[in-house]
């Protein structure tokens, strides 16, 4: 935390009225460096122009590849592989930097009003950005019908933004507005986040409106009940136990022959055998004992405890394939795909032989590395390529010479003069295809933890 001596050191006598100045000074300094990147990112789109879509970079929702454009019909389509290396700069997650690029190709081309709005000061990037969410899925004229009626887009609200674009919808693209009238029930959904340190998760969803109710009924009834039987918790906090109790319900259903709740739990074992660390499989966090304790007291539940032992312990197989064991093993290890600044979980990656399987390299947990579908494309078919220097740890080389250091902190770029003897032993690894990788054999660094077998 700041302390007081710090604040007076940073800003002696400086009156409120010199610290909003000094506040609005920053503001205008911060959005002056993002216009001057975003026009490095349309200068870069410029010269990553592609004639044909094949190549192209494109959207994705979720882990699926949508093929369609990071920007509207109209702009410019840019090399996917180039886009991977653009995002690495910039410092950004592979779905979140290259929508952010495509928002700025949005902007540049299909929305000069807005762009020279952002370039002037008049309007701030994020707001751009936003606008730019709305129209990429236009048509090029519904696009240019809105850009033309925001002559003064600083005075635009959300709400009357959003009444354009459905205005510009039913003008230009009728057949496109009756499609997303039938298509918004797909919207539906219901997501269960990943468990929090405190074994709690969060629950958001969109309903039909009569399920919605139903749930909610159904969620008061069992709450008001479970207060008669004594329970004195707040009502809220009964709300989210009956959802569990209906859950539960169901699962006693045993409708596809396997009952009840069953929670697998990876144990690390540690130099202290008296104080592990149970890891919940399906949650992806930490649990206590006392909460272990509790689930094992809701009847029908089953927990299968899987101890973890040292990566040391090589366990190739033969084959190409990688069985289940081994999979496990290496999730535990990289739990997300390992590219720069990828956050996929490994449970939805590929596992790259590093050094590859034709050229010997074993299907071993010590060779195989965790690559999403796209950046396992990239580093198999482009000049991305990278060299394993520990488990766990990573050195990546764009094509343009760009290294990253992948490990379990995070991603980490790192200046070509500081890592040069690395980027040589890049260098002359083989091209394409064959990707460098650790030696077969090499051991794991203490206390790393992977499944027993």
């Amino acid at each position: 935390m700041t302390t007081s001596a710090t604040l007076t050191a940073l800003f002696p006598e400086h009156t409120p009225a010199d610290l909003l100045h000094t506040i609005r000074s920053g503001v205008r300094s911060r959005e002056t460096l993002v216009v001057a990147e975003w026009d490095a990112i349309v200068a870069w789109a410029e010269r990553h122009v592609l004639a044909s879509p094949e190549g192209a970079a494109t959207l994705t929702d979720g882990v699926i590849d949508t093929g369609v454009p990071i920007a509207g019909d109209g702009a410019p389509l840019v090399s996917d592989y180039h886009l991977m290396e653009l995002v690495s700069a910039l410092g950004r997650s592979a779905h979140g930097g290259r929508a952010f690029v495509g928002r700025v190709i949005e902007c540049a081309w299909r929305l000069p009003q807005v762009y020279a709005a952002v370039a002037a000061g008049r309007l701030a990037p994020w707001r751009a950005e936003r606008i730019a969410d709305l129209t990429r899925p236009l048509c090029a004229d519904a696009a240019a019908y809105i850009d033309r009626q925001l002559y003064d887009v600083t005075a635009v609200g959300w709400a009357q933004l959003g009444r354009l674009v459905d205005e510009a919808v039913r003008r230009f693209d009728p057949a496109a507005a009756e499609a997303r009238r039938i298509a918004a029930t797909s919207r539906r959904r219901l997501d269960v986040e990943e468990a929090d340190a405190d074994g709690l998760v969060q629950v958001n969803g969109t309903l039909d409106a009569a399920d919605g109710h139903d749930l909610d009924q159904a969620v008061r009834r069992r709450a008001v009940l479970l207060g008669r039987l004594g329970n004195d918790q707040p009502l809220e906090v009964r709300r989210s136990i009956a959802v569990g109790e209906l859950a539960r319900q169901d699962l006693t259903l045993d409708l596809d022959g396997a009952p009840g709740r069953k929670v697998v739990l990876n144990l690390h074992l540690t130099d202290d055998p008296a104080n592990p660390v149970a890891r919940w499989d399906d949650g992806a966090c930490p649990v206590s004992p006392a909460q272990v304790r509790e689930w094992l007291q809701v009847p029908g539940t089953s927990v299968v405890v899987r101890p973890v032992i040292d990566l040391a312990d090589h366990v190739p197989v033969t084959s190409y394939e990688v069985p289940d064991r081994l999979r496990t093993r290496v999730a535990l290890r990289d739990p997300t795909c390992r590219f720069p600044h990828c956050t996929t979980p490994a449970g939805r990656c590929d596992l790259d032989h590093a050094l590859a399987h034709a050229d010997g390299g074993p299907t071993c947990p010590c060779n195989l590395v965790p690559l999403c579908r796209r950046h396992h494309r990239a580093k198999t078919f482009s000049s991305w390529r990278y060299l394993a220097l520990a488990p766990g740890s990573y050195l990546w080389q764009s094509p343009r010479q760009l290294l990253f250091l992948v490990d379990h902190r995070g991603t980490h770029a790192l200046d070509l003069d500081q890592s040069a003897p690395r980027a040589l032993a890049l260098a002359s690894c083989p091209g394409p295809g064959s990707g460098p990788g650790p030696r077969p054999g090499v051991g794991a660094e203490p206390g790393s933890g992977v499944p027993a077998a």
